[in-house]
């Protein structure tokens, strides 16, 4: 009997072990994409004050030129 109750708790012991490391590991996966996310949206924040910044360029260039 004490037999089947080690290996019991050695299976029980087991499937936590995986259930902990599949949970880990979905963190990880979730943590890189969200960082991934976070550096996208800086990428696009940058490329809007670019783009804004170009039109005021354009827009002094133009009023140089018209002068």
């Amino acid at each position: 009997m004490q037999t089947n109750n080690k290996e019991d708790n050695m299976q029980t012991n087991k499937e936590i072990s995986d259930q902990l490391f599949d949970s880990a590991n979905a963190i990880t996966k979730v943590s890189t994409t969200a960082s991934l996310y976070g550096r996208l949206l800086a990428v696009k924040d940058m490329q809007i004050h670019l783009l804004k910044e170009e039109k005021l360029l354009q827009d002094k260039i133009e009023r140089e030129e018209s002068r």
